[in-house]
């Protein structure tokens, strides 16, 4: 099974994206108000959050989704941004690759060695979980939460604090 973990090819498709097609990047990330995006961006941005929210569940997330959504968010649309602002003969991409690699290594975790020692983790995967879980009825894992959901409010907090 191939483990959802936001990897290589899916930032350099953003950042490709934005590099091919600046006018569209610079209408979708480039004009952004505050509390308002481009339906396009919006897209975007729940697929990223899909992707953390699975990577998260397999307890591979150092932070919690929304923390690892946002650093991931401003690192692809600040390089792809200044590549976008550079002379295409001035453009190092390798400078895409290097701030890829040191996010993706911020926020993630390497696979757990034995199973159970990694308290931080484990808790965010829970946090993940509960997002998902439906309260009224059995969910995929075909388990229903039974707490209230000022219960789960307050365990997820609890949950995002033991995760860092």
């Amino acid at each position: 099974m191939a483990l959802p973990y936001p990897d290589d090819h899916i930032g350099r498709r953003h950042v490709d994206f934005g590099v091919q097609q600046p006018a569209f990047y610079m209408l979708m990330y480039g004009t952004v108000q505050p509390g308002r995006r481009p339906p396009a961006a919006d897209e975007s941005h729940a697929l990223l959050v899909a992707l953390l929210r699975r990577t998260a569940e397999v307890g591979r997330l150092r932070v919690p989704v929304a923390g690892a959504t946002r650093i991931i968010h401003a690192a692809t649309t600040g390089v792809t941004l200044t590549l976008i602002g550079e002379e295409p003969s001035q453009r190092d991409l390798t400078t895409s690759a290097r701030l890829r690699d040191t996010v993706i290594a911020s926020v993630t975790t390497d696979p757990p060695v034995s199973s159970g020692s990694d308290l931080a983790s484990h808790a965010l995967a829970l946090d993940a979980a509960l997002e998902t879980a439906p309260a009224d009825g059995p969910g995929a894992a075909g388990v229903a939460v039974p707490l209230r959901a000022t219960e789960t409010a307050l365990l997820c907090e609890w949950l995002q604090l033991l995760g860092g």
